[in-house]
């Protein structure tokens, strides 16, 4: 679980400004510099977004360029959650594969909602196949998890790729979920243990973590042809896995004797870490020179035609949604805060009871109307930790501090 601040930290002032619309608005227009109009589009074109609604409370109706939206929701009420309209031309961007990268931490960098955007684009346009490209150190679990089980729902008939620069930790999640990998020259993989004594203070609770996880991630692993040995022995400290040759090719298995003839202890010190060299020599991936998109089209087969950049869009496009709310979120907490303050000044100062109890309603308002919305758009938006945090709430430990004020008020 995050630190509060962190957990926390999502969707802000777009709560006080929700609250006129949210009975009637359909639609959003998220932008790159992080505001959010919820309103209505009026009209679209290839260049521009017609619209009218609020932005941070103030109403206006204007047209704007497209260079300056991340990312488009229409009729939010009634779409399915993980559809959210970004950049990428459907007619033009046919193709055999679409590359997605995900580059730097989980949840910081990497969010789910672009991998799903991507995965339901893929299946509207039939592409048949996502190849990641991943250099990552690792990042939240929470991220990498919650991608690798969107990914165990896809549609049939979508397969993925991993192109590995470095898919460290939290990374092996999406690796695991995957088909089939390539690695380039300098690639490394694995290292994965996410629980340590620190956390709890307690080395059986973590192992018992970790062995939880670690289950998870063989199980799923084990369903997309990959060594469910190896996926524990990545995440947990003392699990053994073996490279053992077998009818001419190797297995990766957690049974072998080392120093026996065609046994290969993967264990150096502790969690595996393995090298491309590694993952060439025992079959467990393919060998690519790099993660061009040339390079790629070369690996996977004949006349492979990758379908665009609109991979990249789509990651680019979750973190700027991701990161806008999560100021929102910031200037809504700040600005309750100070409310909050300010009414406590007005209500020891003022004698016009009247005015104290009328902002006192208004401000219990803002914050019993505001969950529901910014719930909604954190399941929309696939944050996790968001929706979890919402989910516990308790709205009267709000309410309560500023009925206290009402209270002392009329004394």
């Amino acid at each position: 679980m995050f630190a509060l601040a962190r957990v926390v930290r999502l969707l802000g002032l777009f709560a006080l400004f929700a609250i006129a619309f949210a009975a009637r608005a359909a639609d959003m227009l998220y932008f790159n510099d992080g505001r959010i109009l919820i309103g209505e589009i009026i009209k679209e074109t290839d260049d521009e977004v017609e619209a009218k609604g609020t932005i941070d409370g103030v109403a206006m109706h204007s047209t704007f360029k497209r260079s300056q939206i991340a990312s488009v929701i229409k009729d939010a009420k009634k779409k399915p959650t993980s559809i959210v309209k970004t950049d990428p031309k459907d007619e033009e961007s046919k193709g055999d594969f679409l590359i997605v990268p995900l580059k730097g931490e989980f949840g910081t960098d990497i969010y789910p909602l672009g991998v799903i955007n991507a995965m339901d684009w893929c299946v509207k346009n039939k592409v048949p196949q996502i190849v990641f490209v991943i250099d990552s150190p690792g990042g939240y679990v929470w991220a990498a998890q919650y991608m690798a089980e969107k990914m165990a729902e896809k549609d049939a008939s979508l397969k993925f790729t991993m192109v590995i620069d470095s898919a460290i930790s939290a990374s092996i999640w999406p690796a695991f979920a995957s088909d089939r990998w390539y690695v380039t020259p300098a690639a490394t993989f694995g290292g994965a243990v996410v629980y340590h004594v620190t956390n709890t203070g307690s080395a059986e609770v973590d192992t018992k973590m970790n062995s939880i996880l670690a289950a998870k991630v063989g199980a799923m692993a084990e369903s997309n042809g990959h060594s469910a040995a190896l996926a524990r022995a990545m995440m947990l400290p003392g699990a053994s896995a073996f490279a053992v040759q077998k009818d001419g090719r190797w297995i990766i298995t957690d049974e072998g004797r080392p120093g026996t003839d065609g046994v290969v202890s993967l264990n150096k010190n502790g969690i595996i870490t393995l090298t491309a060299q590694e993952c060439l020599r025992y079959g467990l991936a393919g060998q690519i020179p790099d993660s061009s998109s040339a390079s790629i089209a070369a690996a996977l087969g004949e006349n492979k035609r990758s379908a665009g950049d609109g991979g990249e869009a789509f990651m680019r496009n979750a973190k700027i949604s991701s990161e806008g709310l999560v100021r929102r979120w910031d200037q809504f907490r700040e600005n309750y805060d100070k409310r909050l303050a300010e009414l406590r000044e007005t209500a020891r100062k003022t004698k016009d009871l009247e005015t104290v109890l009328r902002r006192v309603d208004a401000l219990v308002a803002t914050i019993t109307n505001a969950i529901g919305p910014i719930r909604d758009d954190a399941k929309r938006l696939h944050y996790l930790p968001l929706i979890q945090e919402l989910e516990g709430i308790n709205i009267k430990k709000y309410t309560d501090q500023i009925y206290e004020i009402k209270k002392d008020a009329r004394k």
